[in-house]
């Protein structure tokens, strides 16, 4: 369902009638459209010699605002009220689908701990008004944690397909919410030594980094799955090892010293006994 919604203003300047159509609905200048109804001079001095200020009706619509997304900011607020926060939710300049808590209590109470609470509140705003069948997600954001998130999810998601290749096994990262889990696959997309998966059930879900084999590997059945070097592999890297220092069964070779000292400890036991 696509909620538009107009309202007329009898301003100076259409930009006044924009802020304070802005205002009243709490969406971004950028998202509203104006049209000038009428234009007439205020008074008999204006309208004699064109003295006085310039009245106009202008017209704000807000078009394409999907329904949900004004129900989703309405929602907000009144949690951020019911919990006596000074922040206020307002549609995102940068994108329609999203919702920008701003405020003195934004940073602190709103975005949480490694931003535990501003998921926790997309969660439920999606639970309690979303119809995933035919509305948009709704996103919500705060004092730029979703910027720093994605840098941060981009680095471990590189981190951890090294350790992947290296390591020769799938590499499973903690649960993550869907918009993150969608970081991580598309920072990975374009590398061909690695291929990601999405495993489990919300809100556990989460991204396993699997690496990808040679032809000439194989890979072990069940869960666990393990790299296994080829023979080629193993025996190019053997060349390069060191003697092994293991113990081969044998009884170790006493020093010359060691000898000596023995040889000398038992000529004295001869003397004495004689």
């Amino acid at each position: 369902m696509i909620h538009e919604r107009k309202m007329t203003f009898e301003v100076s300047d259409v930009n006044e009638a924009l802020k304070e159509a802005s205002e009243q609905w709490r969406v971004p200048v950028e998202n509203l459209h104006a049209e000038i109804i009428s234009k007439e001079r205020e008074g008999f001095l204006g309208r004699m010699f064109g003295l006085g200020n310039a009245k106009m009706k202008v017209e704000i619509s807000m078009p394409e605002l999907p329904d949900v997304m004004t129900r989703g900011i309405e929602f907000v607020n009144e949690i951020l009220r019911l919990m006596d926060f000074k922040a206020e939710a307002v549609l995102s300049e940068e994108e329609r689908s999203m919702i920008e808590i701003q405020g003195d209590d934004a940073a602190d109470y709103v975005v949480g701990r490694y931003g535990d609470a501003l998921k926790g509140l997309e969660y439920l705003v999606n639970l309690a008004l979303r119809d995933p069948r035919n509305e948009p997600r709704i996103k919500i954001d705060s004092c730029g944690y979703r910027e720093r998130r994605t840098k941060s999810l981009e680095r471990l998601a590189e981190a951890t397909a090294r350790q992947a290749v290296k390591y020769g096994r799938p590499v499973r990262l903690d649960p993550m919410a869907s918009w993150e889990r969608w970081v991580i696959h598309t920072t990975l997309k374009d590398r061909s030594d690695v291929t990601t998966e999405s495993v489990g059930e919300t809100p556990m879900r989460k991204v396993v980094i699997i690496p990808k084999f040679e032809p000439d590997e194989v890979r072990m059945p069940g869960p666990a799955t393990m790299r296994i070097r080829s023979q080629r592999e193993r025996n190019s890297n053997s060349r390069n090892f060191p003697p092994s220092s293991a113990p081969s069964g044998r009884r170790p070779r006493r020093s010359k010293e060691r000898r000596d000292s023995r040889d000398s400890k038992e000529n004295r036991d001869n003397k004495n006994s004689q």
